[in-house]
């Protein structure tokens, strides 16, 4: 007779005490992770940029685990309100055990109705604490499957890119080695079918004795072995066919993350945009200023210029790459160009005025900025000519000599050119 779990296994009294006082750990962590989960985008970004090419492989690989963390981030910021929620729900069932007085409201109707079928509150708090608890283990779910898919396809394709040179020599070796890789993209897809199917190379007899040991592989590979127990306990608590929306809806959400991440509006640069139009003196725009590493657009060197030479870092903006892909009539990576052809680029389309006088031919180097590492480009203009005083420097891009679908994709309104940035400086000669 096989024996129960219950029976084999008792749950020692401590475990139930923490159990039913987990909600405490839960805060306290939730909360103390949450604050290093802010902070963790900003130091990825530095890290990736300050060591890794922009067009390499391990940088993609940096921004796949950022956006993980933003999301874990949300799912910790949603489970503190279910908390709270929970938590308020708890002194409320404490000071009024007895929930709604419905005689001394005396409602009527759907009024009436509707109060009837609300639940009591020691219904809510039970209801409550299951989602509570299900949203924190979810949200690590969620956070370890983009994380896990983000380093199998980065493990993919480094070594496509390690065997490349070899399967561009036609020898027997590089037959065997693309072979192999389509025998992986197979297996690949084999544990994928296996992941939507909640386990269906897993319960059978005949390829549960290979599938073993492949599954072993790519749990190293995808990092699963973090979360693959949590995710079990999910979906074999789940009954009949929604157990398998479960693997649908985190595929659903973490591939439609990545696609909406990068759709999705930059509400500092749009503000940022915006205060550039008005007479504002923005901290951000002087190194001497910018406090920490506070987010840049375009900076000088100080607010007050003692010095002959106004020094201009402008970070590299995306609207350059759709520019060049849409004037250009090619599909290419702007990040590749070098310095002289970046240059010529952007004297083309950027409007640099110092007051009125317009700036002309000025060069661009390719740069990074040396504290936040970000990419864009530095140019030096010549102060030789203006008189001691307040001064503005404006960058806009000028659209006069662009096609009319990528003015479409710029103009703002009644404008002709796209404001960048507007800098006040005084110049002390």
């Amino acid at each position: 007779m096989t024996k129960k779990r219950s029976d084999t296994e008792q749950t020692p009294k401590w475990l139930k005490t923490i159990q039913l006082n987990s909600w405490e750990a839960e805060l306290l962590i939730s909360a103390l992770v949450l604050y290093a989960l802010f902070q963790v985008p900003d130091y990825l970004d530095k890290l990736a940029l300050q060591n890794f090419a922009r067009d390499s492989q391990l940088h993609g690989l940096f921004k796949i685990i950022k956006r993980a963390v933003l999301l874990l981030s949300f799912g910790y910021i949603l489970h503190i309100l279910v908390r709270g929620m929970w938590v308020a729900s708890v002194g409320m069932s404490y000071v009024f055990p007895g929930g709604i007085d419905q005689e001394k409201l005396r409602f009527k109707g759907k009024f009436k109705k509707e109060l009837s079928n609300t639940s009591s509150l020691v219904k809510t708090v039970l209801r409550l604490e299951e989602l509570s608890s299900t949203i924190y283990g979810i949200s690590f779910i969620l956070f370890g499957t983009l994380v896990g898919f983000g380093t199998f396809f980065f493990s993919l394709i480094v070594s496509v890119e390690l065997v490349n040179p070899v399967m561009n020599e036609h020898t027997v070796a590089a037959i065997l080695i693309g072979i192999f890789i389509l025998f992986y993209i197979l297996i690949s897809l084999i544990v994928f079918i296996d992941f939507i199917t909640n386990g269906l190379f897993r319960r059978w007899s005949w390829s549960a004795k290979w599938f073993y040991y492949v599954a072993i592989f790519f749990r190293i590979i995808t990092l699963s072995f973090l979360y693959r127990r949590s995710l079990l306990v999910l979906i074999s608590n789940t009954k009949g066919w929604k157990s398998y929306l479960i693997p649908l809806l985190i595929l659903t959400v973490t591939f439609g993350y990545v696609f909406l991440n990068k759709k999705q509006r930059d509400n500092w640069t749009e503000k940022y945009l915006n205060d550039s139009t008005q007479p504002t003196f923005l901290s951000n725009n002087y190194e001497n200023l910018r406090p920490g590493n506070e987010r840049l657009m375009a900076t000088i060197q100080s607010d007050i210029v003692n010095q002959k030479t106004l020094r201009v870092f402008l970070k590299d903006l995306s609207v350059f790459n759709t520019l060049y892909n849409a004037e250009i009539g090619v599909n290419e990576d702007w990040e590749s160009l070098d310095s002289k052809t970046s240059s010529a680029y952007l004297n083309k389309w950027l409007a640099l005025k110092i007051d009125s006088t317009e700036l002309k031919n000025v060069q661009w180097f390719n740069s990074q900025h040396p504290t936040t590492y970000e990419y864009g480009f530095t140019a030096f203009a010549d102060l030789n000519e203006f008189s001691r005083g307040a001064h503005s420097f404006s960058i806009s891009i000028d659209t006069t000599g662009l096609k009319e679908n990528t003015k479409q994709q710029l103009i703002r309104g009644d404008f002709n050119q796209l404001f960048i940035s507007n800098i006040h400086f005084f110049y002390d000669k």
